[in-house]
């Protein structure tokens, strides 16, 4: 039975399936049906089309090298931490890094250093080990600096490297494809069982308070699914923005360099419930741009609820030393 037919096979309200996880109503979608089914639209075989624009394409958000050759630690032993980062990410002065530390990271890398764009913010951290050993995380914010998956494929296969974590994301940015109890429901028709057993869950709700609810399937270390209302949690309580995550760990599982250059195929191969999710065509720069609206919309609730009388008193301070007769007319002290 497909992943479809279990969807609609279920007639039980969406409460009632869930109470398992939580008793409180589904999650702050009041008068809401679950979400829509994955897979085929009709007996046709025909999918959603995959260039709905709410929908985007699997994005690496999360990768972990290892480059423990003899080939990579004669490369590296000539470069400083910055300079390594740019040959195999491709990232030119886009990520710096600070200074490489004294201090054990991850259990084996003596020296390590912090990774930092051109905002300050911290995007990964790179590893250094007496036996001449790299280890290269990035962060989501790393990641989206990275020009070219293919390059970073054909530097790691080159040097020998292996990966240990990678986070694929598809973000439904309408919530019109997927959304929190979409997968809760799935997970109880049993969508997500492999080898005759259901993977542990956990949902984690806000109790109403629209920050934003949180499914995890899986464990972590191993094979993780999480569904969050990433739009919610940006701050934009009335966002219908979902993104559903996959973490993939080495420790147990076979993670080939293949996955950087064909994500959605490890996506879609990790639970069943994931193998007809179609996929969008939005890449991570128009990703970026969908994502500025719900924060943009929480910095303006916060100005105009916590900070309005605040900063205008600050503005008519300013437009005295200027010598203004009056401040700028759209601004009030409300």
């Amino acid at each position: 039975m497909t992943v479809a037919a279990l969807h609609m096979a279920s007639t039980a309200p969406l409460l009632a399936v869930c109470r398992p996880f939580s008793p409180v109503e589904p999650c702050n979608l009041p008068g809401r049906t679950a979400g829509l089914a994955v897979g085929p639209s009709s007996n046709t075989g025909q999918k959603y089309p995959t260039t709905d624009p709410s929908l985007s394409a699997p994005l690496i958000d999360w990768c972990t090298l290892v480059f423990d050759t003899e080939k990579s630690a004669k490369l590296f032993k000539r470069m400083s931490a910055a300079e390594i980062v740019a040959y195999v990410f491709g990232t030119s002065g886009a990520i710096v890094a600070g200074p490489l530390v004294e201090r054990l990271w991850n259990f084996k890398y003596e020296r390590s250093a912090t990774l930092i764009d051109a905002t300050s913010t911290v995007c990964g951290r790179i590893g250094l080990a007496e036996s001449g050993e790299v280890c290269i995380s990035l962060t989501g914010q790393g990641c989206g600096h990275v020009p070219r998956w293919h390059h970073v494929h054909t530097i790691a296969r080159d040097l020998g490297a292996h990966l240990t974590r990678l986070d694929i994301a598809v973000d439904d940015f309408e919530g019109e494809f997927f959304d929190v109890d979409h997968f809760r429901n799935l997970y109880h028709q049993g969508a997500f069982t492999m080898n005759g057993r259901p993977p542990s869950a956990r949902f984690i709700s806000d109790e109403g308070t629209n920050n934003g609810c949180s499914l995890y399937i899986g464990q972590k270390g191993h094979k993780e699914l999480n569904v969050y209302e990433k739009g919610k949690q940006l701050g934009d309580k009335e966002s219908d923005y979902t993104r559903c995550e996959l973490r993939l760990y080495a420790k147990r599982l076979d993670l080939p360099l293949d996955a950087l250059i064909n994500p959605g195929r490890y996506f879609a191969g990790a639970y069943p419930a994931l193998e007809e999710l179609i996929f969008g065509e939005l890449d991570r720069l128009q990703v970026k741009a969908r994502m500025v609206n719900p924060s943009a919309k929480a910095m303006v609730a916060f100005i105009s609820t916590q900070a309005g009388t605040a900063l205008y008193s600050l503005w008519k301070v300013a437009v005295r030393k200027r010598g203004y007769s009056t401040p700028f007319p759209c601004w009030s002290a409300t």
